[in-house]
């Protein structure tokens, strides 16, 4: 199996890691204990991930747009380390920390067990999670992160529509601790 095949798993895999660790530490007898979002979330930077799946035919044709992409690749990533911090409120209310940004940017969620959705001005379509009351993890979809490459973008690059036809797959993972 290619390596890019492999990467595209890797956020499927992640999910069922997850999904796993539930289901083992219930046990046969023991009752799952509940998924409680409320509190602070902070970032785990060894766990943010990039996973990009190139067309081949389309890359050979713009060797400059699989360069651009792999010399942006940790500002991409550095761009899934934001927010800093999530704080879980109930009701739903969702607090998001940025360091550029002095007041929290307040937002929603919405838990359904171990998966959510939240959202805020910046992702108003909402993002999914997971999160097994110890670890937490954000998976951002392929529009998120052809907006981020867009702002990436200068007139000395190929256009956004290259990037489109040469990205097959593009996803993120965004990590996260509960905090002390």
């Amino acid at each position: 199996m290619k390596a890019s095949k492999i990467k595209s798993l890797l956020p499927l895999l992640s999910i069922f890691s997850l999904l796993l660790v539930l289901i083992s530490s219930s046990g046969c007898n023991k009752e799952t204990e509940p998924i409680v979002l409320t509190g602070n979330w902070d970032l785990d930077t060894v766990g943010v991930m990039v996973y990009i799946v190139y067309s081949p035919v389309v890359a050979n044709e713009y060797p400059a747009t699989v360069k651009f992409l792999g010399d942006n690749l940790q500002k991409i990533r550095r761009e899934l380390m934001k927010p800093q911090r999530i704080t879980f409120k109930v009701p739903n209310i969702a607090e998001f920390f940025y360091n550029d940004v002095p007041l929290p940017v307040q937002g929603t969620f919405a838990q359904e067990n171990a998966v959510f959705t939240i959202s805020n001005a910046m992702f108003p379509e909402g993002l999914s999670g997971a999160s097994d009351n110890l670890r937490m993890e954000i998976y951002y979809n392929r529009e998120y992160l052809m907006a981020i490459i867009y702002r990436l973008l200068t007139e000395d690059d190929d256009s956004p529509e290259v990037y489109d036809r040469l990205i097959e797959k593009f996803e993120g993972v965004g990590a996260y601790r509960i905090g002390q």
